[in-house]
């Protein structure tokens, strides 16, 4: 299994696991309801199908709380791309599946530790 031992210019903490998913979409719907009602739904064609991955903590892959900050810091920006380094050394271009429900989520492993499960969604660029 693919381990990722940096996020752009961020270290981590402990390589986290890289659990890959092919989900390709091609189409994106929003349903909503008026007033009176009716049911209004808006579907495009998804310009962010992609092979998506998520980088995931399993069971040794946990990160400190500052460390997950620099990364929700570095989602934060729409249009970042960002290079994955791998425990082997190669690179990976990506970007943050910012389209998507918790994009990066962290659990502490106990109540008041200092070490967060964490699973980040991401998709090749």
């Amino acid at each position: 299994m693919i381990r990722v031992k940096k996020i752009g210019s961020i270290v981590l903490d402990n390589p986290l696991f890289i659990v890959e998913s092919f989900e390709v979409k091609n189409a994106k719907a929003i349903t909503f309801n008026t007033l009176g009602g009716s049911k209004i739904v808006y579907e495009s064609v998804r310009r962010d199908n992609a092979n998506n991955l998520t980088l995931d903590s399993k069971e040794s892959g946990w990160l400190k709380l500052d460390t997950v900050n620099k990364i929700a810091t570095l989602a934060d920006d729409l249009e970042v791309r960002v290079d994955l380094t791998t425990a082997d050394g190669g690179l990976v271009k990506v970007r943050f599946r910012l389209e998507e429900k918790e994009v990066i989520r962290a659990e502490p492993l106990y109540e008041g530790s200092e070490w967060y499960k964490t699973t980040i969604k991401m998709a090749y660029v």
